[in-house]
């Protein structure tokens, strides 16, 4: 049987994927957009489901997740991710304690070499979900850092940044430097009103410094991922992004400010259609606007 060239460079291409990715793997598989994955560029894509967004990053000799998302859509992504590479995952980071973040860490331990986080993520969720029906549940970080964390791994360098408080106590940035993409977790709720996790570490105020610090610290060619956004479609940004909720932020505590100097209580800001001089945001759930507003005001009162 005559075999043609575009059959031959098809089957020659899927025998060196087997090669390269193990029996059945090939690289073409990395690459396809389906069941929640996307590619963005050089091996690394986002899973979009449920809870925070996962990155990925997948080459023959490196694997590497970021956030884990919650049981159920974790056993999802580890499946597509098993479909793509035999490989174990070398590291798997949380970018913070919550558990639309954290939960599926139960699902991955088996499949993750490490755990990396910030040394206050592993306390903080602990403190968060380590008693009552979800304890048994949790899988804490076993590699922890307090301000920077490096690694060579692949063909990237990948390097994770502490910055302060803000989202929560334990936020960190995760940086593909190679390709020039970072993970900032809940840093950035892409034009949705955000979670102050106050009780968590959390502050605006500090938030707003960590936003400023990491506009420094990275370029305008960098592409972030972002934990939570309006859609799927704009989980990943520019600058510019991190820019509008900062600038958001400073409007918020303005707009509190102002009030409670004209003597105005919590109930009466709180009961308000717009923040002025803030972007409108989306309300992905009932009362985000008002508890962005009392989040204000307690730490304004403090």
């Amino acid at each position: 049987m005559k075999i043609s060239r575009k059959n031959f460079l098809k089957s020659s291409t899927l025998l060196f994927g087997g090669i390269l990715f193990g029996v059945h793997k090939s690289a073409a598989a990395i690459f396809q957009n389906e069941g929640g994955f996307k590619v963005l560029r050089n091996n690394i894509g986002i899973f979009t489901e449920s809870g925070g967004t996962i990155a990925w990053y997948i080459t023959e000799d490196a694997a590497v997740v970021i956030d884990s998302q919650m049981p159920d859509s974790a056993k999802h992504f580890l499946k597509g991710f098993e479909e793509r590479t035999f490989r174990k995952i070398d590291f798997l980071f949380n970018t913070h304690h919550h558990g639309d973040h954290t939960a599926g860490n139960f699902v991955l331990k088996s499949a993750a070499e490490k755990i990396v986080a910030h040394e206050n993520c592993p306390k903080l969720q602990k403190k968060a979900y380590g008693e009552g029906e979800k304890a048994s549940m949790q899988v804490y970080a076993d590699t922890v850092f307090s301000d920077k964390w490096t690694k060579e791994i692949g063909k990237e360098k990948i390097t994770a940044s502490y910055f302060g408080p803000a989202h929560t106590g334990g936020d960190i940035i995760i940086h593909f430097e190679n390709a020039n993409i970072a993970h900032v977790g809940d840093i950035v709720f892409n034009n949705v009103y955000p979670f102050i996790d106050q009780n968590g570490g959390g502050s605006i105020r500090k938030w707003i410094e960590y936003l400023e610090k990491a506009e420094k610290n990275y370029d305008s060619d960098t592409t972030f991922i972002f934990g939570h956004a309006e859609s799927d479609e704009s989980v990943t940004g520019k600058k510019k992004d991190l820019t509008e909720i900062r600038d958001y932020f400073s409007a918020l505590l303005e707009f509190v400010q102002k009030e409670i100097k004209n003597g105005k209580s919590l109930d009466e800001i709180k009961n308000v259609s717009s923040i002025p001089g803030a972007k409108d945001l989306i309300q992905r759930w009932d009362g985000a606007r008002a508890a962005n507003i009392e989040a204000a005001f307690n730490e304004l009162k403090s």
